[in-house]
């Protein structure tokens, strides 16, 4: 099992000095891998449900802290590394038009030599949604319309979509397209059924969230089931799980036995807190790979 770095949904770390001695560090570490989030406006007071079944959500997280624009900050990644993959986790996909979000995403890959992931996501703050003239009630059509969008612009010189809410009825000048082939890597975060189906239709991966390890194990059971509904094979699934940088190396090996191929560390540190960012970095790299 390899391990990744989830840079706490892309708020802790907007220094660009700081970013790119994270980066560097990581991938002199070692990671495979480096994730951030994504949020455009949220609320200072959010009413909305969080969605995940943890004890304290962290809500102050999207009311109070900064959140850079994750493309943005891929890009300035990219550029500071060589080797370590850079992806999403996730991006919100009803935010934004799907061919502005195919344009960047391909782009990125590009730049990056190949090296992106396109972690993706419905969403969940509805004063959000409000704020961006998303319909909220509609996020999960909207998610797998935008979805089938990005891949036939990735994928098709003469791409044709009649859909609810995207129309391509002639030849479009994309370019450039994606490095990767067929497309950059698509993982659909959430632990919904509805999220587990989105994965079986469209996605390369699954990534749960604010699951405990019981629970990801049914999740996985489900899916599984649902894979094999749809002739589809399970094995060519990448699954990737969260945790905190001080996980222990026997928590590791139960993800390691459910078949979690990458887990990565979500560092709370901030960049204002350079030294115990680091730490982190260093320690959950040490226990990682102590386990050979």
């Amino acid at each position: 099992m390899r391990y990744g770095l989830h840079l706490a949904n892309g708020v802790s770390v907007t220094d660009p000095a700081v970013l790119k001695d994270v980066c560097q560090l990581a991938e002199e570490l070692g990671y495979e891998s480096i994730l951030i989030g994504d949020h455009v406006l949220p609320p200072r007071k959010i009413n909305s449900k969080f969605p995940l079944p943890v004890e304290d959500p962290q809500i102050h997280m999207y009311q109070d802290q900064h959140w850079p624009d994750c493309f943005a900050m891929l890009g300035f990644m990219a550029s500071i590394t060589s080797s370590v993959r850079l992806g999403t986790s996730v991006f919100i996909v009803p935010y934004r038009h799907p061919a502005v979000t195919a344009k960047m995403v391909a782009t990125l890959d590009k730049l990056s030599n190949g090296r992106i992931i396109a972690g993706v996501g419905s969403g969940w703050i509805e004063e959000e949604f409000n704020f961006l003239n998303a319909p909220f009630a509609e996020r999960g059509r909207m998610t797998d319309e935008y979805i089938e969008v990005m891949k036939a612009l990735w994928t098709d010189a003469h791409p044709r979509i009649e859909g609810r809410f995207v129309t391509i009825d002639r030849d479009v000048n994309f370019g450039p397209y994606p490095v990767h082939k067929p497309h950059p890597p698509i993982w659909v975060g959430g632990n919904t059924t509805a999220a587990l189906r989105r994965v079986v239709r469209c996605a390369d991966g699954w990534q749960p969230a604010g699951l405990m390890p019981d629970l990801i194990g049914q999740k996985l059971d489900q899916l599984r089931s649902l894979m094999a509904e749809a002739g589809r094979d399970f094995s060519q699934l990448e699954i990737t799980c969260l945790v905190g940088t001080d996980t222990t190396e026997a928590v590791a090996d139960v993800f390691d036995t459910l078949g979690a191929h990458v887990l990565y560390g979500l560092v709370s540190a901030t960049d204002e807190e350079t030294p115990k960012l680091f730490a982190e970095i260093r320690r959950y790299a040490e226990t990682m790979s102590q386990r050979g």
